[in-house]
């Protein structure tokens, strides 16, 4: 059982929604559009600190896939549920 298996069933106990999970991995590809523009804003201006916006938009991208992968599970219990 993988990590995201295993948190989807955790969520699930919670109460979460497949929804929910999905306006997150929205919310944080959103985000990682911003810290894009912001690194290439600050990469002209001031060049190697740069690496801050890119480290915190590479880990708004594992966020939103994880969200995304959690969501995807969830949608395949919350189908077996109605059948």
């Amino acid at each position: 059982m993988s990590i995201h298996d295993k948190m989807a069933l955790r969520a699930s106990a919670l109460g979460k929604t497949s929804a929910e999970f999905r306006a997150a991995a929205r919310k944080q590809a959103n985000f990682t559009l911003a810290r894009v523009i912001l690194g290439g804003v600050v990469w002209y201006y001031a060049g190697g600190l740069a690496l801050i916006p890119a480290a915190l938009g590479i880990f708004a991208i594992v966020k939103s896939v994880s969200s995304t992968m959690i969501a995807t599970r969830l949608e395949k219990a919350e189908q077996e549920k109605q059948s």
